[in-house]
């Protein structure tokens, strides 16, 4: 659980450095490319609590009910030891193709599935926390949930290949998940673990 006590707010210049050299080797153990265009890294307490540490050190919060408030804001990217949560990152880094595909893409981001062991397909949920879960307002940023059933867990759990794909028609791609990121991944599965590491 992230409290006010938890983050590192009053550090200096070397030690903020360091923190975000330590964040970016952290992320990117977590990150996943699917297809051309999305980019998903799977969240634990450490990745949301530097994000979080970065928007109160970029905004200037310091009020403790602010502090909160931020805090609680980012309590959806936390999972319960049952659920993967990932952030999605969709990137269209030229503009024309952003303003024709991004559409279609945003709409693939409630089409993203993991797959394991021939058990049915853990589908993610994408934006639980909005009122509209941008259906109807593209986006290139996703907030997604994988539920995963007791029996998909056991699969993962026991070291079997799980993929990860898109069932949108304007978007199918599949990819295996490299077995060192699922080995890290499966570390959120064990009984009231949450995070791999400290910030």
């Amino acid at each position: 659980m992230i409290t006010i006590d938890s983050l590192s707010l009053r550090s200096g210049p070397q030690q903020r450095r360091e923190r975000r050299v330590h964040a970016v080797a952290h992320r990117r153990a977590r990150c996943l490319l699917l297809g051309p265009a999305m980019r998903l890294q799977f969240e634990d307490e450490t990745s949301v609590r530097h994000q979080i540490q970065e928007v109160l050190l970029a905004e200037r919060i310091a009020d403790p009910a602010r502090v909160q408030h931020t805090i609680d804001g980012y309590a959806h990217l936390l999972g319960d030891g049952r659920q993967w949560m990932a952030t999605l990152f969709i990137e269209l880094p030229d503009a024309g193709r952003r303003e024709r595909e991004l559409p279609v893409l945003s709409l693939a981001a409630h089409h993203l599935y993991l797959a394991c062991a021939g058990l049915p397909r853990a589908v993610a949920a994408a934006n639980e926390d909005l009122h509209d879960r941008h259906l109807g307002r593209p986006s290139a940023v996703h907030f997604l949930r994988f539920a995963l059933p007791g029996r998909l867990r056991a699969a993962l759990l026991d070291g079997q290949a799980a993929v990860l794909g898109c069932a949108h028609p304007g978007y199918a791609w599949q990819c295996p998940v490299p077995a060192p990121m699922l080995q890290l991944l499966c570390m959120a599965l064990q009984p009231g673990a949450r995070s791999q590491g400290s910030a």
